[in-house]
């Protein structure tokens, strides 16, 4: 299991080292507890220190990736769409202007959306 989430916690929302070190030994006593091994317990919080805690505030940057989403609404009776879409892939990276537009290195991701029901047209949400 990995509590490495829960101790970042910890060292997260406690601003002064008297708190987090409250905070640990009470976690410590839960884990003893629960029956987990002294040495386990040691190596989960061994890299959890006060000091550490601007470095637990930083965000991880990930890589955006340019995917082209392509909606449409669910139709049953077009079951092989995205087969289509990716045979046919080619006449629009094969036309300029459409290839300036549709700018993606990655084919496109085939998402449906829910088409208004009976109730949805009948019912009004507001009162």
């Amino acid at each position: 299991m990995q509590y490495w989430g829960i101790t970042l916690r910890i060292l997260r929302t406690n601003s002064s080292e008297a708190t987090f070190d409250e905070n640990i030994s009470n976690f410590k006593k839960h884990l003893r507890d629960r029956g987990y091994p002294q040495n386990l317990i040691d190596k989960i919080l061994s890299g959890t220190k006060f000091t550490e805690r601007a470095t637990a505030f930083k965000q991880n940057n990930k890589e955006r990736k340019e995917i082209l989403p392509f909606v449409t609404q669910y139709q049953p009776s077009i079951s092989n769409l995205k087969e289509a879409l990716l045979k046919n892939l080619h006449l629009v990276q094969n036309q300029p202007r459409l290839r300036q537009i549709f700018k993606f290195k990655q084919p496109p991701i085939l998402s449906y959306k829910k088409g208004k029901s009976l109730k949805d047209m009948l019912v009004r949400a507001k009162i």
